[in-house]
Order: structure tokens, then C-alpha cells, then sequence
């Protein structure tokens, strides 16, 4: 594990857990989800921090996560804005949909800080890690997604 990803987390499942904003309502935590529940998918992306990432990732299925019974979202969320400390991504709902919020890469569970990335058939860059809340948005056909991001570059 390289230094910089090591992190004093007294507490796993709580660095996993993402919020449910805006639109919807829930809490999701990903570290507690049954191995039956994750879906592999395949993506290569080159992150912003400058690193390809890519291979197989397992993770739990965004649009598995919005059935469940704990879990209220407003139809009406035209995008989400995938959130983590500092860093932020909007993006329309049919990409969330078919993400992952990834907790494994090649087989291997994600670094604390890391986990869990969203992972989506995005542009570079777009993906994000240490996910800590999905806000969903209703927005106008003339409001740009863009203004609700956070890129720290």
C-alpha cells in the first residue's frame, strides 16, 4: 500500500457509506452489501490525478441501490452529482444508472480512501473516488451540469 493511501479509519464501513441527497433520501453502505449483490464490470479510465486505472471492477450496481426499499428518489432527477471530499462530477441519471460504485479492482479490495470509486463509462477524469453522496438533480433543459461540479483543477 503506498503511503498516501493509508488512512487512520477506526471504522471501514463507515468510510463506505454514500448518502442519498437532493431528490432522494438513503444511506448505502457498500463495505455491507452481500457478495451475491456486486456486479463486474470492465472499464479503463485515466484519472485525473494522472494514473490509468482499469481491468475488472466489482462493485454494487447505482441502479440496484435506487430499489431497495430504504431508498426514496424523486423520479423527476434528470442528473446526480457524485460527491466525495473536495471533488465532484454531475452527470445525467441513465450514465449513474449504469455505474457501479466499485469496492474491488482486478480482485482486490480498494484502499480505504478509495472505496468506493465510481466507476462509469465516462471521459476522462469523471470518475470519483471515495464516494461519499449521490445528490440527485432536477435540472433545466438551459442549466448546465458543470456549474454543480467540483473538479479542483
Amino acid at each position: 500500500m503506498r503511503p498516501h493511501d493509508r488512512e487512520a479509519i477506526p471504522d471501514a464501513a463507515a468510510r463506505t457509506a454514500v448518502r442519498l441527497s437532493g431528490l432522494a433520501d438513503g444511506t448505502v453502505v457498500c463495505g455491507a452489501v452481500d457478495e451475491s449483490e456486486l456486479e463486474r464490470v470492465e472499464e479503463e479510465f485515466l484519472c485525473a490525478s494522472g494514473e490509468r486505472w482499469g481491468g475488472a471492477w466489482r462493485g454494487v450496481p447505482v441502479a440496484a441501490l435506487l430499489d431497495r426499499s430504504d431508498v426514496d428518489v424523486d423520479p423527476e432527477a434528470t442528473h446526480v452529482r457524485v460527491a466525495a471530499d473536495g471533488y465532484a462530477v454531475c452527470v445525467p441519471v441513465r450514465t449513474a444508472l449504469d455505474a457501479v460504485l466499485a469496492v474491488e479492482r482486478a480482485g482486490e479490495p480498494l484502499p480505504p480512501a478509495r472505496r468506493p470509486r465510481f466507476v462509469a463509462s465516462v471521459d476522462a477524469g469523471r470518475t470519483v473516488r471515495g464516494v461519499r453522496e449521490l445528490e440527485f438533480l432536477r435540472l433545466g433543459p438551459d442549466e448546465d451540469p458543470q456549474e454543480h461540479e467540483e473538479l479542483g483543477y
